[in-house]
C-alpha cells in the first residue's frame, strides 16, 4: 500500500476520533454560542500557531493567497454554524446531517474544479438526501429546524473547505486554521460575554479549545494532502457514529428514532458507495 496514502488515512482517522468529543464538550459548557466561539477560535489559533512554529520554523503563519483566504472563510463559517447548530437541535441530528458532506464535496468539486464523479456517487447523493430529509422530518414545524438547517449549511462549508484544500494538495493548509480561528473569535467578540464562564466550564473549555479542536483539525487538515476530499469526508462518518454515542452515555441525550433511521440510511449508503469505489 502507498505509504503516503496510509499516513493520510491514519492521520485523518485519528483526527476524527478526537473530534468525536467536540459535541459532548460543547453540551457540557453552560454558556451561549458566541462566548464559546470566542474562546474556541482564539485558543485554537494560539495552539495551531505554536504547532506551525514548531513544525515549520522560519515560515510565515499567515498567507494572503486565494486558496488560504477561501480555506479561512469556509472553516470560519463551518465552525460558527456547527456550534450554533449544537445549541439549537440534537447532537445526533447535527452529526447525521453533516455526515453527508462527502457527497456535497462531490457536487462542489464537479462545479468548481471540474472533477467528475461516477454515476454511483450521484445515486448515493440522492439516497443520502432522502436520509437527511427523514432526519429533518419532525423539525419543519419545531424550533429544531433552525439547528438542522445550520448543520446542513455547515456540511456544505466543510465540504467546500476539503475540496479547496485538495485543489492545492502540494501545500499544507494548516496555517489557514490560525487565521480562521482569529476570524471566528473576532466575529463572536461583539456578541459574546467571554468572562461569563464559571467553575467547571473553564475546565471543559480548555479541554475543548486547547486539546480537542486544535489536534483534531490539524490532523484532518493534513488528510487531503494525501487522500481525496471525498475519502476525508467518508472518514468523518466516525464522528457521526461516535459523537451521539458519547453524548448519550455521558449526558443521556437519546437520539430520536428519525435520527437513528435516517442516520443508518446515510451511513450505510456512504459505506456501500465507498466500498464500490474502492473495488473499482
Amino acid at each position: 500500500m502507498n505509504t503516503e496514502y496510509l499516513k493520510g488515512f491514519l492521520l485523518t482517522s485519528l483526527g476524527v476520533l478526537v473530534l468525536s468529543f467536540d459535541a459532548l464538550l460543547i453540551r457540557l459548557i453552560q454558556v451561549e454560542s458566541f462566548s464559546l466561539l470566542f474562546w474556541r477560535g482564539l485558543l485554537m489559533s494560539l495552539m495551531v500557531a505554536l504547532w506551525c512554529r514548531y513544525r515549520y520554523p522560519g515560515k510565515p503563519l499567515f498567507y494572503s493567497d486565494w486558496a488560504n483566504i477561501r480555506s479561512t472563510l469556509l472553516f470560519s463559517m463551518s465552525s460558527i454554524l456547527f456550534v450554533s447548530a449544537i445549541h439549537h437541535t440534537s447532537v445526533a441530528n447535527v452529526l447525521v446531517i453533516i455526515s453527508a458532506q462527502p457527497l456535497f464535496a462531490a457536487i462542489i468539486a464537479r462545479l468548481f474544479i471540474g472533477e467528475r464523479s461516477a454515476p454511483i456517487t450521484w445515486i448515493a447523493i440522492a439516497i443520502s438526501m432522502l436520509g437527511i430529509g427523514w432526519v429533518m422530518k419532525d423539525s419543519w414545524s419545531s424550533p429544531n429546524l433552525t439547528g438542522d438547517l445550520m448543520a446542513f449549511f455547515c456540511g456544505i462549508m466543510l465540504a467546500a473547505k476539503f475540496v479547496n484544500d485538495r485543489s492545492v494538495k502540494h501545500r499544507d493548509m494548516t496555517p489557514s486554521l490560525i487565521s480562521a480561528g482569529l476570524l471566528v473569535s473576532l466575529i463572536s467578540f461583539f456578541n459574546a460575554s467571554p468572562l461569563a464562564l464559571s467553575g467547571a466550564d473553564w475546565g471543559w473549555m480548555l479541554l475543548l479549545c486547547v486539546i480537542v479542536v486544535p489536534i483534531a483539525f490539524v490532523l484532518i487538515t493534513l488528510g487531503p494532502t494525501r487522500i481525496s476530499a471525498a475519502e476525508v469526508g467518508m472518514l468523518m462518518l466516525l464522528e457521526t457514529a461516535c459523537g451521539p454515542l458519547l453524548v448519550w452515555l455521558f449526558i443521556n441525550e437519546e437520539p430520536s428514532s428519525a435520527a437513528l433511521q435516517g442516520g443508518a440510511l446515510v451511513i450505510l449508503t456512504l459505506l456501500i458507495h465507498g466500498y464500490i469505489r474502492w473495488q473499482k
